[in-house]
């Protein structure tokens, strides 16, 4: 069970009930300061203040998934004409009214907590953690709402009673709003807990603040503010984060979310999580829906789906987000779907492998359902945890920062080389390399035919060429028997030639064949009819079964082989040389590759003074190359305009607080 999950379920299972049946004071109506008189009380209300991240409002389903649409992502639904995810919304939408509601119950909560801080009669240094992270709470929930509708009501003391003193609250001046998002960040920095001691990433700790310090502090140096000092702030937060020695990157960029599915904690590189559980069988799960709503889809919600885990795939992918990834580089294909599911099986299932050609078939894959073992997984709760700061992302900030004040220096250069290694595979203490590996493969036009239809994944072999490593494999057609497609699942490393491609099994002697087996002999397709060890003699004919008494096993002839080629592909993966203005739009491509899908590219794209071009650009981009299929993808891209850098202020909150203005354009 998750950590701050199981303080959720104290709360839900513990103080709304009496103790004693008879007891002689109820303990069912306490004081508000008696909610907070033991360190248990005063972690049941951080749990609290912890909650609405998990909601739907917020990292549960918008921000997780809607939300994410921009020049990584469209909204894979033709139907979809209305709504955030294709930014033709207006101030009563549902989805901007429950973000602003919940982040404003994360903040009452925190004024409840801070209030109360000290009520308890606990040791300072159990008391000092607790008010830290509700501190940070406060700021982040505060961040949320600032960078997504700019000026917001300010309250940093809970509220008394819904008089006119606490409702009708005007808007706080953005540079406001931050000044106090920094105070209270800055305070909670020196009370929060190391992660080292804390053990997992559901809580808030010491790092986790510089970090998102660090993105604040950028945030605050671009657009709407555009506050240059704040690049010096940023970077000083980062390299705290640096230097503290308490985080470094995963080796396998895809280990580390399979991490996130799983409940396995990586606080080296995984800093910050939103904790989410179960498949809602026990009544005690959350609110997740991380990868249900975008992951890869597959709808099929009975038999061999509640093995795979059913997802709606409503984010494809776009062309410049799939074209971004150079030759090599293992994120693609772990962030970028290479398959959808063959799930016509009762017992099993394949991948049906995109070709070169279909790019926008495929779904945002980071967050795959099928990476957590758990039977009968829920149709619409999943258990997978959504990182909310990686110490890549801290990395890449820290580049960005010292890139503007000094340009691409030494400390630049390294930041930003680390995320690249680990993203080629490539240990990241180690500078200067270069991949050489096997980058696609093509079927041949002749032959290929006969092969099963009832299993549709054949492994492919890439042998020669000086390398290492490359492994692939092959979809057949459940309906003509032919390999359709081929897919590089790992590329391998040091090819210095172009492998030899072979496609499904090789015959070999003395080899106990049972019935249904298929290999292949020169040209040919054979499948075991009768079931036995192989002879010396291979089978050879063209049509019919081989002789028992010749072959031993008995193998039929079915068709001709695919054949295929393979291409290679070299690529450094450190970069070199560029000038301030290449290297920052380096750091925008490769935050775009490692972050891809994680809610961050908006504000990114908002805060670099790109967002409205940025989106009518690959929304045209979309329509003109997209094809009949897909060319709807631009719906969201034609449609931004200068208003969608915010979201309106909320219809709910302009008719009970009438000093509330609304944002232009709105």
């Amino acid at each position: 069970m998750k950590k701050i999950l199981y303080f959720l379920l104290i709360i839900s299972t513990g103080l709304g009930s009496c103790k004693k049946f008879l007891a002689t004071v109820p303990t069912d109506n306490l004081l508000p300061e008696e909610y907070y008189d033991s360190e248990a009380k005063l972690l049941n209300a951080l749990a609290g203040v912890y909650y609405p991240l998990e909601t739907s409002a917020l990292y549960g389903n918008f921000l997780s998934s809607d939300y994410n649409i921009s020049d990584e992502a469209f909204y894979q639904r033709s139907a979809q004409t209305t709504g955030v995810s294709v930014y033709n919304f207006d101030y009563s939408d549902a989805s901007v009214a429950a973000l602003w509601q919940q982040c404003y119950v994360g903040i009452e909560r925190a004024n409840m907590l801070i209030a109360n801080i000290n009520v308890a009669n606990i040791a300072e240094n159990k008391r000092a953690p607790i008010l830290g992270e509700a501190l940070f709470l406060r700021g982040y929930y505060y961040f949320l709402l600032a960078s997504n509708y700019g000026d917001v009501p300010l309250k940093t003391l809970p509220t008394k009673s819904p008089s006119a003193e606490d409702v009708q609250v005007p808007r706080t001046p953005l540079k406001q709003v931050y000044a106090q998002i920094l105070e209270d960040m800055t305070k909670a920095e020196g009370l929060t807990s190391k992660i080292t001691d804390l053990g997992f990433s559901g809580r808030v700790s010491k790092t986790t603040v510089e970090g998102i310090l660090a993105r604040v502090c950028l945030t605050m140096a671009g657009a709407p503010l555009k506050d240059e000092s704040k690049y010096a702030d940023a970077k000083a937060w980062a390299l705290k984060v640096k230097e503290s020695g308490e985080h470094r990157l995963n080796p396998s960029y895809k280990q580390l979310f399979v991490n996130m599915h799983q409940d396995l904690y990586d606080i080296k590189d995984s800093m910050w999580e939103v904790e989410f559980k179960g498949n809602g069988a026990d009544g005690l799960g959350s609110n997740g829906r991380v990868g249900s709503l975008g992951g890869i889809q597959m709808q099929v919600a009975t038999g061999i789906g509640l093995k795979i885990g059913y997802s709606y795939g409503f984010l494809h992918t776009t062309a410049k987000l799939f074209n971004l990834f150079q030759p090599g580089d293992l994120r693609r294909d772990w962030n970028l779907a290479q398959f959808n599911y063959i799930a016509t099986y009762p017992d099993r299932y394949y991948y049906n492998y995109y070709t070169a050609a279909q790019i926008y078939n495929r779904d945002a894959a980071k967050f795959r359902r099928e990476a957590y073992v758990l039977d009968n997984k829920n149709q619409n709760t999943t258990p997978i945890n959504y990182p909310l700061l990686r110490y890549s992302d801290v990395l890449l900030m820290l580049a960005e920062a010292e890139n503007h004040l000094n340009g691409p220096t030494a400390l630049a250069y390294d930041a930003i080389n680390q995320v690249r290694r680990r993203g080629y595979g490539v240990d990241a203490a180690t500078a200067g390399a270069t991949v050489s590996v096997v980058n696609n493969m093509t079927l041949a036009t002749a032959g290929n035919t006969g092969y099963l239809t009832t299993v549709n994944n054949i492994p492919v072999t890439l042998s020669g060429g000086g390398g290492t490593g490359a492994t692939a494999d092959a979809t057949v057609s459940a309906s003509t028997g032919k390999v359709i497609a081929l897919a590089v699942l790992n590329p391998g490393k040091g090819y210095t030639a172009a492998p030899t491609v072979t496609i499904g099994m090789q015959w070999l002697s003395n080899t106990d064949y049972a019935v249904g087996t298929q290999i292949f002999n020169g040209n040919n397709v054979y499948t075991v009819t009768t079931a036995g060890k192989s002879t010396a003699t291979a089978p050879v004919q063209t049509s019919g079964a081989s002789a028992a008494a010749t072959t031993g096993a008995v193998f039929t002839w079915t068709g001709t082989r695919a054949t295929a080629t393979a291409t290679i592909a070299t690529t450094a993966v450190d970069l070199s040389g560029l000038s301030q203005s290449s290297f920052q739009q380096a750091i925008e491509d490769e935050r775009s590759r490692e972050l891809c899908f994680e809610a961050l590219r908006k504000p990114d794209l908002i805060r670099w003074g790109k967002w409205v071009e940025t989106m009518n650009s690959i929304g045209a981009e979309i329509r003109a190359n997209a094809g009949a299929t897909f060319s709807y993808g631009g719906l969201a891209g034609s449609n931004v305009l200068s208003k969608h850098q915010l979201f309106p202020i909320p219809a709910a909150e302009i008719t009970v607080n009438k000093q509330a203005t609304q944002n232009p354009g709105w």
